[in-house]
């Protein structure tokens, strides 16, 4: 999808948002790369990623706290097709990534 398509779809995503998202998105989340390296302590960090061969820059997408890149599908979805190369990586503690406390509702001052 070019460019200019991709800015004249989200014209119309809204109202059509339920097709866009079991069509189009769903499609483009079975592609991605899901992994992780190991931080301090060897406490996973884990990211998603979207890469495609032709693009030349990349973006990298930090969630905040408490959330995981499995809520940044739509964002990821638009960046690709805008020609960028996708990671969004979940902070330690947070989304996917290891914690230190066994604990995973309690927090750490």
């Amino acid at each position: 999808m070019t460019p200019k398509r991709l800015k004249k779809s989200w014209l119309n995503r809204e109202i059509q948002f339920s097709t866009f998202a079991n069509g189009p998105l769903s499609y483009f989340w079975k592609q991605r790369e899901e992994t992780k390296f190991l931080g301090i302590d060897n406490i996973p960090i884990r990211y998603v990623q979207f890469l495609n061969s032709q693009h030349e820059k990349v973006i990298v997408i930090s969630p905040g706290r408490s959330e995981s890149y499995v809520k940044y599908l739509e964002v990821a979805y638009d960046f690709y097709h805008l020609n960028f190369d996708v990671v969004v990586i979940d902070h330690r503690g947070q989304g996917r990534s290891g914690r230190v406390l066994s604990d995973p509702q309690k927090k750490a001052y």
